[in-house]
């Protein structure tokens, strides 16, 4: 923990600019320090509030259907001031007072339509559960409407309910944040910032996805809890079914029973269940955030393996995606001992990362086939900034 404050990197630190271990210290600080606190949201709410005046008047302006004319008028307009300012100056104060009037109203015009725009978009239901719950800067009564682009914020005391469209609901528990990001048949999206929900879906896998701070939750059939803290790190937990953690080309598969860990600037970790050991889950947590090559990586894998049990099975496979090298042989004879790969697996295909040769050993761990969600794997929709 810092004995200074750290104002001067919270900005930084917002924008993913410091170093992994500046960054660890500066989460850290966050925690016990409430100034610093206080001011890491002030600079959260600042950035949020430009990007959205600065881009959700103009996104829903482009996506909607503008009335006749509004454009045309527009650049009348524009062509008349242009117009106006090389003629004489005795001319020009009575005609810029009368475009500026017609200048408002025409914007108040914008601004109307803008608004129509806005309560038409697409929205889900909330239904309040305890206390206060907010869209925006209003309060939930009995039940809203959450639409697309709008926050939903739960106090200490305050839980909702979100309607996910026909597929499914979410719960939201206190002190959340949660963000309705897109609303299609095909792609039912929300971003939870900080705090806590728990999702139960059971539309078809690929159709419910949760942005968080550092990996996307992408929902294969299932029900899972999914926490952010104000550090950004997430943590998942599955009840059922299945959960693809995915970040910038790394991923991780979810299934009941198991969590997986995100960090900032790192995304998903390597899934383990719920009941490994103590030891085995701490040494994992050293592995996903020590520096490759270092001695504390090497001392932690070593600390995995000698620790996993046949159950295991399913961290190990992912650890040969997450390691490479030395330390990838290292998984490798490992994973063998406790599950031997089927005979056209070689150390070599595994070693230069072969996805075939992965999926059929995958099928050896007897957690589900591989051949399902391969089917459903295609580009995921990408996060939304």
């Amino acid at each position: 923990m810092f004995r200074k404050h750290v104002n001067k990197k919270l900005s930084a630190y917002f924008h993913g600019e410091l170093s992994q271990e500046e960054s660890s210290r500066v989460a850290s600080h966050l925690l016990d320090c409430r100034r610093c606190r206080d001011e890491y949201e002030e600079i959260k709410f600042g950035a949020q509030l430009a990007q959205r005046l600065s881009g959700d008047l103009a996104g829903d302006l482009a996506r909607a259907q503008a009335p006749a004319g509004l454009w045309s008028e527009l650049e009348t307009m524009i062509e008349k001031v242009e117009l106006a300012q090389k003629r004489p100056l005795v001319a020009w104060p009575p005609l810029k007072i009368a475009l500026a009037g017609a200048a408002m109203v025409l914007m108040l015009g914008i601004g109307a339509f803008w608004f129509y725009s806005r309560q038409s978009r697409p929205a889900w239901d909330v239904t309040r559960i305890d206390g206060a719950p907010r869209i925006g800067s209003k309060a939930v009564g009995d039940a809203g409407k959450l639409r697309v682009g709008e926050w939903l914020v739960t106090d200490d005391s305050s839980r909702a309910e979100i309607r996910v469209g026909e597929i499914g609901q979410v719960q939201v528990e206190p002190g959340s944040r949660v963000r309705l990001v897109e609303a299609k048949a095909d792609e039912h999206r929300l971003a939870l910032a900080r705090g806590k929900m728990q999702a139960f879906i059971w539309a078809p896998p690929r159709q419910f996805y949760v942005d968080t701070p550092s990996a996307v939750a992408v929902d294969l059939g299932c029900a899972y809890t999914l926490e952010v803290g104000d550090d950004g790190q997430g943590l998942l937990s599955v009840i059922a079914g299945w959960v693809a953690f995915e970040w910038q080309g790394r991923e991780s598969f979810v299934p009941a029973m198991a969590m997986c860990v995100t960090r900032p600037q790192l995304g998903p970790g390597t899934p383990y269940f719920s009941d490994a050991p103590e030891d085995f889950q701490n040494a994992l947590a050293i592995f996903d955030v020590a520096e490759r090559g270092s001695d504390a990586r090497l001392n932690a894998l070593q600390s995995v393996l000698a620790k996993s049990r046949k159950r295991d099975a399913l961290t190990l496979w992912h650890l040969l995606a997450h390691a490479d090298g030395d330390d990838r042989l290292r998984v490798y004879n490992r994973l063998a001992e406790l599950i031997p790969p089927p005979s056209q697996v070689t150390p070599e295909a595994v070693m230069r990362g072969d996805r075939g040769a992965l999926d059929l050993w995958w099928e050896k761990l007897e957690l589900g086939s591989a051949e399902w969600w391969r089917i459903w794997k295609g580009p995921v929709p990408s996060q939304t900034k």
